[in-house]
């Protein structure tokens, strides 16, 4: 047997520091066998919950006040002294096409301040106590709230800490982090923050995940590592959050130069619009160990040196097996992605001096991407041919059902199957070290690309390239091995994958849903090119026809599969629209099946309509009938003071004053789209647009002056709608003896007027 040239040693030597330096890194505290902070209580945090949660709490309502009211009661009972910061702020959105989206919301937050010995600045906690329209909030703003209500009980009877720390109760964070927004601009306590905490919920079960670290250094991650109880998460996962609508929760606080942990539960699906999630689907082990993450960050942050917290660079993190929670400066990542590319030109020179010739491997290089694109298009026929369990996954469904994790388990099967089917096709053409390699050059491609757009993903591609391509230089340089050894290095070489791609293959169905396979099933088919060399070692045939049965069973088990559907509330929504200029009130429905009970609400309806008229053109068909009026409910408030007109100007202002005191209003301008527009004297936008959309939070009965500035003279609509939660109980039909309790305040009360400018 020949020597191994100096290259391939090289290669094997960097393959063992990498493994040996991530085995290296700073490990998570161990889980101890008893309750790992005394005293924090998820009965007493399920209390709070039963108590916030009685009904949507959307930010100016009575049942916000409500909540705002005990979380108060609660903290002064505590021997704390909080505050309610009051405060009106704004921002502004906008899409590729110029559709402006302003939010304006006046956010009460609570804040308080449990004063420390050394006082070297501040830990922030911030958790909301507001809820969306529909939903009674559990996990989503009472949980959290309830958590860091119960934590801060336990923390006043423990022993003084070093740093002071800030507990904010954050208003009108249901809408694009208002309150956040609210105490980083307005709260002088803001400039005093070094480290801030956010807990969230996404989820209604679960163990707490970090799915954030905007601006996490070295310091503030190593706390959450070696002092969270089993920490969870991954800046691969954070990637995907902030894709996702809720995840502006957090924004706010990375506009400060210090870090910003975000925390969530994501397990345990809410429901269309939050509308399920009640306190009855809150687990008590997922509060707990909110509430322990919570006490252990605290007192660990609490009593550290502050001073150490460097500057801002952000870190990649991740989870590896028997090493805890790794984690590394986030500038270190082109330099991996640096380091893989000069790799893999390493190889292709190797490849060009052991006969593989230039035309295999673009060859390969490309034949790997188009087995990929089968390999999903794939996956989306079994989808598309089984509309039984695409209906069955999403939230909405409130079941506990077992058939969603076979039929996950089979999306990943069905992509790994067609794709080693294929490769071994192209193994044969090509050679098994040509394939290889142009899985290797095209997963090189695709880390540049994330390092561009999604740098805290970056690991999932980074080391299993690294260990990848170090094994195919070992190999190549060692022809003469036996086989058994050739098979170990093939095997070493795919570890990292099977270890950091499984993983990410998993969060990302449980981020995106089978509703859109390309990244999952990507990810499979890149786990599979990886491992390609051990498997053709290993597993030359046997491998294709067992992973297809899988998926059959597993596409069986998910039919077979009975869910378990919970005793739960109904969510109400139906919609009380009470019109200006027609002087009527009309009931409204979504388009869908209607119940016994809604049912006698549109008795003469054959079947939804559009309704241009009240929606806009492109408005979706509703279920409609006549609603007698109540005078309960008032018309908008509005004035028209003054319109100047034009050639090149058309200038317009009007007062809005809600007599309902609606927690939201909606203004709409129809016809036309204004360049600049304000609203008691705060600008909203300043520029040409394609059309204009505002949403107003918690303003009361404050008066809203606003005024428009138009280009030309053109003639235009102005829509208004106040909504209200719940519905005029007096003017429904009693629900029929066996149908589910309605959830309260669930439906929607609107009143709405239209301003004409001709």
């Amino acid at each position: 047997m020949r020597h191994v040239p100096r290259p391939a040693v090289w290669a094997a030597c960097g393959l063992a520091f990498l493994l040996a330096w991530l085995m290296l890194q700073p490990r998570a505290a161990p889980v101890p066998t008893g309750p790992f902070v005394p005293g924090f209580s998820a009965a007493r945090a399920q209390a709070h919950v039963q108590v916030l949660a009685q009904a949507p709490r959307p930010a100016g309502s009575v049942t916000n006040a409500r909540a705002r009211a005990y979380l108060l009661a609660r903290i002064r009972a505590l021997g704390l002294e909080p505050e309610v910061q009051v405060d009106t702020v704004s921002a502004t959105s906008w899409d590729w096409m110029s559709h402006g989206q302003s939010t304006m919301a006046t956010a009460r937050n609570i804040v308080v301040r449990k004063r420390g010995g050394a006082r070297h600045g501040a830990v922030l906690a911030m958790a909301h106590y507001d809820s969306a329209a529909p939903t009674p909030g559990a996990a989503d703003g009472g949980a959290a709230a309830a958590a860091l209500l119960e934590a801060m009980r336990v923390l006043q009877a423990g022993p003084p800490l070093d740093n002071d720390l800030l507990f904010v109760f954050t208003d009108a964070d249901t809408v694009q982090a208002m309150g956040a927004r609210a105490f980083m601009q307005s709260h002088p306590w803001a400039k005093q923050v070094r480290v801030a905490l956010r807990f969230d919920n996404a989820g209604n079960r679960g163990p707490l995940e970090l799915i954030d670290a905007a601006h996490a250094d070295g310091f503030a991650l190593d706390a959450w590592a070696r002092a969270a109880p089993q920490p969870q998460g991954s800046s691969f996962m954070a990637e995907l959050y902030d894709r996702l609508p809720q995840s502006a929760g957090a924004a706010p606080l990375a506009t400060g130069a210090f870090p910003v942990l975000h925390f969530a539960t994501t397990q345990g699906p809410l429901g269309r619009e939050g509308m399920h999630d009640v306190p009855q689907r809150l687990s008590s082990a997922s509060l707990q160990h909110e509430g322990e993450t919570m006490l252990a960050l605290l007192r660990r942050l609490g009593n550290a040196n502050l001073a150490l917290v460097s500057p801002p660079h952000g870190q990649v993190y991740f989870a590896l097996p028997l090493a805890g929670m790794v984690h590394y400066d986030a500038r270190l990542t082109w330099p991996l992605a640096l380091l893989c590319c000069a790799l893999g030109a390493w190889a292709c020179r190797a490849a060009l001096r052991n006969r593989i010739s230039a035309t295999d491997i673009v060859d390969a290089m490309f034949s790997v991407l188009f087995i990929t694109i089968c390999a999903t298009f794939a996956a989306y026929l079994c989808r598309e041919a089984l509309p039984v369990l695409q209906a069955r996954y999403p939230a909405a469904v409130l079941a506990d059902d077992g058939g969603v994790r076979w039929q996950l388990a089979a999306f990943m099967l069905v992509p790994a199957a067609v794709f080693i089917a294929l490769q071994r096709r192209l193994q044969q053409r090509l050679g098994v070290a040509a394939t290889a390699l142009g899985v290797l050059l095209a997963a090189d491609v695709a880390l540049v690309a994330t390092c561009v757009r999604a740098p805290g993903a970056s690991y999932v591609l980074a080391w299993p390239l690294l260990a990848g391509q170090a094994a195919w230089l070992v190999l190549m340089g060692a022809r003469a091995w036996t086989p058994a050894r050739r098979a170990a290095i093939a095997a070493a070489g795919a570890l990292p994958a099977l270890v950091l791609l499984l993983p990410a293959v998993c969060a990302s169905f449980a981020f995106f849903t089978p509703a859109w396979l390309v990244l999952p099933s990507s990810l499979v088919c890149l786990l599979a090119g990886l491992c390609g060399m051990a498997l053709d070692a290993l597993a030359r045939r046997w491998l294709v026809r067992p992973l297809l049965a899988g998926a059959g069973v597993s596409f069986g088990m998910a039919y077979a599969a009975v869910p378990q559907v919970p005793d739960l509330p109904a969510p109400n929504r139906l919609v009380y629209y009470k019109d200006t200029p027609s002087w009527q009130a009309f009931w409204l429905h979504p388009a869908g099946p209607l119940d016994a009970w809604t049912r006698q609400v549109f008795p003469n309806t054959l079947h939804p309509y559009p309704l241009p008229y009240l929606f806009g053109p492109d408005a979706d068909p509703v279920w409609y009938a006549a609603a007698p009026k109540d005078d309960s409910i008032a018309w908008p408030g509005l004035v028209i003071d003054k319109d100047e007109r034009s050639p090149r100007r058309r200038h317009v202002e009007f007062t809005l004053r809600s007599k309902n005191r609606a927690p939201d209003i909606v203004v709409r301008v129809q016809g036309a789209c204004p360049w600049r527009t304000s609203v008691n004297g705060r600008v909203l936008t300043e520029k040409s647009c394609f059309s204009w959309h505002l949403a107003l939070h918690g303003m009361g009965d404050e008066t809203l002056r606003f005024a428009f500035d138009f280009q030309g003279d053109p003639p235009f609509l102005v829509y208004i709608q106040e909504r209200i939660p719940g519905l005029p109980a007096r003017d429904l039909p009693p629900r029929p003896p066996g149908l589910p309790p309605l959830l309260p305040l669930s439906g929607t009360t609107v009143a709405a007027d239209v301003l004409r400018f001709p």
